[in-house]
């Protein structure tokens, strides 16, 4: 294909006589709308049952997982001399642990697919009261971060593929390669040590200081920035890649080449032309990203000690809080499941190809 980098007055002429009688291309039939709408109907079904079949294994994997472990809760009853005989029946009996492992598994299944946590083993009381504040401040934290990271990422992924081969493209790459492959805690460490610990310009830990005069979301906000930021980077580097390489895929179709040589400014052809159709990975895996990086809060939250799931999760288990951590691992393999699902459900509408 030869690149026409300047307008061609003849080819221009021809391509605002071929759209002057665009409007006589409505009407024309590419797919069958019923078949389309089968199609789409069978593959969200498809989906249903295999987001659901991967629920049941995955729980199942958790159960035998902490069923494996060689420390169980009822140790601790055994080893505390404050706990009486008879307190001691009552708790192995209402935690179910001298059930047979049959009948704990069914239970189990049972409060999970039911949203029925139970009982914190070590706080006593519902597991349910400990997830309904940390659950919103872990969708904050990381949702807030994968979307700024992605609002950003389109934009820079698609200039410098637009401008490739320049010291802005170079730098951009490289740049998002070693926080690519970095590890969150360790870029999270020297984020503390350098901002929080030398600067002081930063809390190091915590969500909310009420000692601190100051109007409470900014209090938030001044807690949640260092994560933020150390998320946002992470984030971004995966971003300005795929949508980089996307980008690259579509320069030089032909509906490129047009655009340009029918004269329009380059910013429209940039980003009306050929950042939207490049989009397509990108959004689709934006959701996923979402779910993917709250995943992610077990290492995070504690190198920050935010007080959200992953947090929960690390104390349940020192704690051995089976109820407790077995309901956090469920509400993160849920927001991973579901993600994916939605993921699937917008990739299938916007590329007919997968459905079939």
């Amino acid at each position: 294909m030869v690149r026409c980098d300047t307008p061609n007055p003849r080819y221009q002429s021809f391509i605002k006589r071929l759209y002057a009688h665009s409007d006589k291309w409505e009407g024309l039939t590419i797919w069958g709308d019923n078949s389309n709408m089968a199609g789409m109907s069978r593959y969200i079904v498809e989906r249903v049952i295999q987001t659901f079949i991967t629920l049941i294994i995955i729980l199942t994997l958790i159960f035998i997982m902490f069923e494996s472990l060689p420390a169980k809760p009822q140790d601790l009853l055994a080893q505390n001399p404050l706990i009486k005989p008879a307190d001691k029946e009552f708790l192995t009996a209402y935690f179910g642990f001298d059930r047979p492992i049959q009948d704990r598994y069914v239970l189990y299944m049972k409060h999970m697919l039911t949203f029925d946590f139970g009982t914190s083993f070590s706080q006593a009381e519902p597991v349910w009261n400990l997830l309904q504040d940390r659950v919103p401040r872990t969708l904050l934290l990381f949702g807030l971060a994968t979307i700024i990271s992605y609002l950003i990422g389109i934009y820079v992924g698609a200039y410098i593929a637009w401008k490739r081969g320049g010291i802005g493209d170079g730098t951009a790459v490289v740049s998002s390669l070693v926080f690519y492959n970095m590890p969150s805690f360790w870029i999270g460490l020297i984020f503390l040590l350098i901002f929080a610990s030398q600067l002081d310009l930063f809390p190091l830990t915590g969500w909310y200081d009420p000692s601190v005069d100051l109007w409470k979301p900014l209090n938030i906000l001044w807690h949640m920035t260092l994560p933020l930021v150390v998320l946002i980077l992470l984030n971004l580097a995966g971003t300005v890649l795929l949508m980089r390489t996307a980008m690259l895929d579509i320069i030089g179709e032909n509906y490129m080449v047009t655009a340009k040589a029918i004269g329009l400014p380059e910013r429209t052809v940039l980003y009306k032309h050929g950042a939207r159709n490049a989009m397509l990975p990108v959004v689709t895996s934006f959701i996923i990203a979402i779910v993917f990086s709250i995943s992610g809060a077990v290492v995070l939250e504690n190198v920050f000690t935010f007080p959200g799931v992953g947090a929960l999760y690390i104390r349940s288990l020192s704690q051995l809080d089976f109820p407790v951590a077995e309901a956090t691992l469920f509400i993160i393999t849920l927001l991973v499941l579901v993600g994916n699902f939605f993921a699937d459900l917008i990739y299938g509408y916007l590329d007919p190809r997968v459905r079939i």
